[in-house]
C-alpha cells in the first residue's frame, strides 16, 4: 500500500478508535536538544574576596534569566538563576553588588558579591525592558525602557525605583544610557522620531542635547572627558577636543572609534577595522590587543590587560599581540531552551534553533542523539527558519538579514565565511527580519519573506541563487507591509502580510493582505485584504488537492488556485490555530494544533480531528513525508508515530 494511503487509512482509524474510546498514540519523547548560549550582557568583575571573574548575563525563556561566572584563569564556571527576566541587556558593577536589567519583565535585580546570591529586585512598572544603566551623580542607576522609553532611576538603598519621564514620546525605545563625567545622563530615544537627550540628577530634567552630541548613540566617562565614537567633548557643555588627549590610531588605516561598551575610565578600548587597541592612563602610545577578527563581542580588559570577548558558546581571552587565538567554550552546561521553529529534512533529522542566540541543533530522531553548533553568522540575533536543497541546509535569520548555507557534512569554519557561509545579506538593502519564513521554490530558487528594518513599515519577498548567492528582492509587492508567510508551486508565490514592523506600533488603518505573484513576470495577479486581522500567516500550498492554506488570525482558509477562489465557510468548525508553524506531507492534509491538540486538516472538506494531545501547549509542528509528526512544547520535542509502526 503507497504510503499516503497508509497515512491517511491510520487517521481514518484514529478517528474511529476516539469515537470508540479507545487509547490514543503514545507521544515518544525525543528529549530536549535546544541548548544554546545567549549572552547579551557581560562585565569583569572583581569580587570583595579579590577573585576576579568575567561575567555574563545568559538568557533562558524557560529556566530565565542566569548570571554565568567564568574563572577565565581556570577555564571553570558557575551559575546564578536570577529569580526575575528571561534575559538581561544591562549589567552594572556598584561596589560589591551586581545590578542586573533583565527583560521581559522591566526587573532591576541585585546580585551580593559577597554573598554570591541574589538578594532583592525592584520592577519598573509598565515597562518590559531594561536596556541598558548608568550611574548618575546622586549614586543612583539610571535605566532606559521599553515600550514606554522611559528614563527609571534605581535606588540601591531603598530599591525603588522612580519613572523620570519619556520626552521622546511616541518613540518606544529608550535604549542607551550613559554616564557623563559629572553624572548626568545622555539618553538616545528611537525608533520612530530619534533624538538624543540628557538627563540631570541634580534638577531631575531633560535638556536637548548640544549640537556637538545631539547624533551620539552612546558613550563612555574617561578621565574627565566624554567620548564617543571618533569623538572626545569636555564637560560640562560637550564642546569637542579634537585632538583628543590620547594617541589616535593612523588614519591611512581607515576610520576608528571607541568600544564604549568595553572600555572604562580606566582602561580605553578603541577599534579601527578588525584591530582593537588599549590605552591607560600613563601610557605613552597605543597598545595592539588583536588585528584578527573574531567577530565576537568585546566585553572587557581583565586586571592583567587581557581583553575578554565572548562569541555565542564561546568566549576570548587575549593577550596583547597573541598570534594563535583560541576560543573557549564557556564552561558550564547550557539549560535546555524552547525551540524557535521546527523542520524535518529527508534524513531523519530535525533541525531548530533558540529564540535569541543565533545557532542551530539537529536531532537523530532514530537515536534521539542531537548536536548544537556555534553562531552561524555575524550578525546578533535568531534563526527563524530553514529550508533543504540538495543536503544542506539554508538558514534565515535576524538581525542581519542574512541567509546562510551549511553543509553538515562539511567541517565547520563560520568564521572564515566557509561552512557556514552567508550567502546573502540584506540589512545593507533595509530588511532584517525574516518572519515570512523560507522555502525551496521553482528552479531551486530560495524563496523568503522579510520585514524591514527598525522604524520602518514594508517587506520584501527575497529571491535567491543558492549557487552564486545572487538575491532579488520584490520589495512591498502589496503596499507597505511585511512578509509574514509564503509558499510556492512550479508558477506563483502565496504571500500573507503583516502589519507588525520593528520598533513601531503596528500599522494603522489598513488590514494585512493574502496575495498571489506570477513568478514569470513578477507580478501580483490577486490582493485580498482580510480586516479584523493583524497578519496573513501559516501559507502552505499542499500539491495533492492544490490548494492553499492560509491563516487570518487563527481562522483557517483555503484558496483555489485553478479558480482563483477562497473555499466558502472553510474550516468552519475546527478548533483555530495557536501553533506558530503548521505543515504538512503533501498529501491532501495539514498538521496543526490548537492549545495541546494536534490535529489533521482536510483541505477538500474542511473536516479537522484530532491526532493526539502533548502535555503542554504546542508551539510548533513538523512532519518528515513518512507518516511522522513532530512536535514542540517549550523545551521538549516529541514524535507522533503509526500506529502501525
Amino acid at each position: 500500500m503507497p504510503r499516503t494511503k497508509k497515512i491517511v487509512l491510520f487517521l481514518l482509524i484514529l478517528l474511529l478508535a476516539r469515537a470508540a474510546g479507545l487509547a490514543e498514540p503514545t507521544l515518544e519523547s525525543l528529549g530536549r536538544p535546544c541548548r544554546a548560549f545567549n549572552v547579551l550582557a557581560g562585565r569583569d568583575v572583581v569580587d570583595p574576596a579579590g577573585n576576579e571573574w568575567l561575567v555574563l548575563a545568559n538568557t533562558n525563556e524557560l529556566t530565565g534569566c542566569e548570571l554565568v561566572f567564568i574563572d577565565f584563569l581556570n577555564n571553570t564556571g558557575k551559575v546564578f538563576r536570577a529569580p526575575a527576566g528571561q534575559g538581561a541587556w544591562a549589567l552594572q558593577q556598584v561596589g560589591d553588588k551586581l545590578v542586573v536589567g533583565t527583560y521581559y519583565d522591566g526587573q532591576f535585580i541585585v546580585f551580593d558579591l559577597k554573598e554570591m546570591k541574589f538578594i532583592k529586585s525592584a520592577g519598573f512598572p509598565g515597562e518590559k525592558y531594561i536596556w541598558s544603566l548608568a550611574q548618575g551623580s546622586d549614586g543612583r542607576l539610571y535605566g532606559g525602557s521599553y515600550p514606554g522609553a522611559k528614563l527609571g532611576a534605581f535606588d540601591l538603598s531603598n530599591l525603588t525605583v522612580e519613572n523620570c519621564g519619556a520626552p521622546a514620546a511616541p518613540d518606544l525605545y529608550l535604549r542607551n544610557v550613559s554616564a557623563t563625567p559629572d553624572g548626568r545622563i545622555v539618553c538616545r530615544f528611537g525608533m520612530q522620531n530619534p533624538v538624543t537627550m540628557v538627563f540631570d540628577p541634580k534638577t531631575r530634567r531633560f535638556s536637548a542635547a548640544p549640537r556637538s552630541i545631539e547624533s551620539v548613540d552612546t558613550g563612555v566617562s574617561w578621565n574627565g572627558l566624554f567620548l564617543s565614537g571618533n569623538g572626545a567633548y569636555s564637560m560640562p557643555n560637550f564642546a569637542p577636543v579634537d585632538p583628543p588627549p590620547f594617541p589616535a590610531p593612523l588614519k591611512e588605516k581607515g576610520e576608528w572609534k571607541v568600544d564604549d561598551y568595553a572600555s572604562t575610565n580606566d582602561l580605553l578600548f578603541i577599534r579601527q577595522g578588525a584591530s582593537i587597541y588599549r590605552f591607560a592612563k600613563g601610557d605613552k602610545d597605543l597598545t595592539l590587543i588583536t588585528d584578527q577578527d573574531l567577530h565576537a563581542r568585546l566585553i572587557a580588559g581583565s586586571s592583567k590587560g587581557d581583553a575578554l570577548f565572548v562569541r555565542g558558546p564561546e568566549y576570548f581571552v587575549v593577550q596583547p599581540g597573541q598570534k594563535e587565538i583560541k576560543p573557549r567554550a564557556i564552561p558550564v552546561e547550557p539549560s535546555p531552551r524552547a525551540t524557535h521553529f521546527l523542520r524535518a529534512d529527508s534524513d531523519g533529522r530535525l533541525w531548530g534553533g533558540p529564540m535569541f542566540g543565533q545557532t542551530l541543533f539537529w536531532l537523530d530522531v532514530a537515536t534521539k542523539q542531537f548536536q548544537n553548533t556555534s553562531v552561524i553568522c555575524n550578525s546578533g540575533g535568531e534563526v527563524y527558519d530553514v529550508a533543504f536543497l540538495d543536503g544542506k541546509v539554508y538558514a534565515v535569520s535576524y538581525s542581519g538579514g542574512d541567509i546562510v548555507e551549511f553543509d553538515p557534512a562539511q567541517p565547520w569554519d563560520q568564521l572564515a565565511n566557509k561552512n557556514p557561509r552567508t550567502i546573502a545579506h540584506l540589512a545593507d538593502r533595509g530588511y532584517i527580519r525574516p518572519v515570512g519564513g523560507i522555502v525551496v521554490g521553482p528552479n531551486k530558487k530560495l524563496y523568503s519573506g522579510w520585514m524591514a528594518k527598525y522604524g520602518t513599515y514594508g517587506g520584501a519577498v527575497a529571491i535567491t541563487d543558492p549557487a552564486d548567492g545572487k538575491t532579488e528582492l520584490i520589495e512591498n509587492p502589496i503596499g507597505q507591509q511585511a512578509i509574514s508567510g509564503l509558499d510556492a508551486d512550479d508558477a506563483q508565490l502565496y504571500i500573507g502580510t503583516s502589519l507588525g514592523a520593528n520598533g513601531l506600533d503596528n500599522k494603522d488603518g489598513e488590514p494585512p493582505h493574502f496575495g498571489v505573484i506570477e513568478l514569470a513576470t513578477r507580478k501580483v495577479v490577486k490582493d485580498d485584504p482580510f480586516p479584523g486581522a493583524t497578519e496573513v500567516n501559516r501559507i502552505f500550498y499542499d500539491r495533492a488537492s492544490k490548494r492553499v492554506y492560509l491563516n487570518a488570525g487563527g481562522r483557517h482558509t483555503c484558496y483555489i488556485p485553478a479558480t482563483k477562489e477562497f473555499v466558502t465557510s472553510f474550516a468552519a468548525k475546527a478548533p483555530l490555530a495557536t501553533s506558530r508553524s503548521v505543515d504538512g506531507a503533501g498529501d491532501g492534509h495539514l498538521i496543526y494544533a490548537s492549545g495541546k491538540s494536534v490535529l489533521s486538516l482536510d483541505l477538500t472538506t474542511g473536516n479537522a480531528w484530532p491526532i493526539a494531545d502533548a502535555p503542554a501547549k504546542v508551539e510548533n509542528v513538523a512532519t518528515d513525508g513518512k507518516g511522522n509528526v513532530f512536535v514542540s512544547c517549550g523545551a521538549e520535542i516529541y514524535r507522533i508515530p503509526l500506529r502501525n509502526e
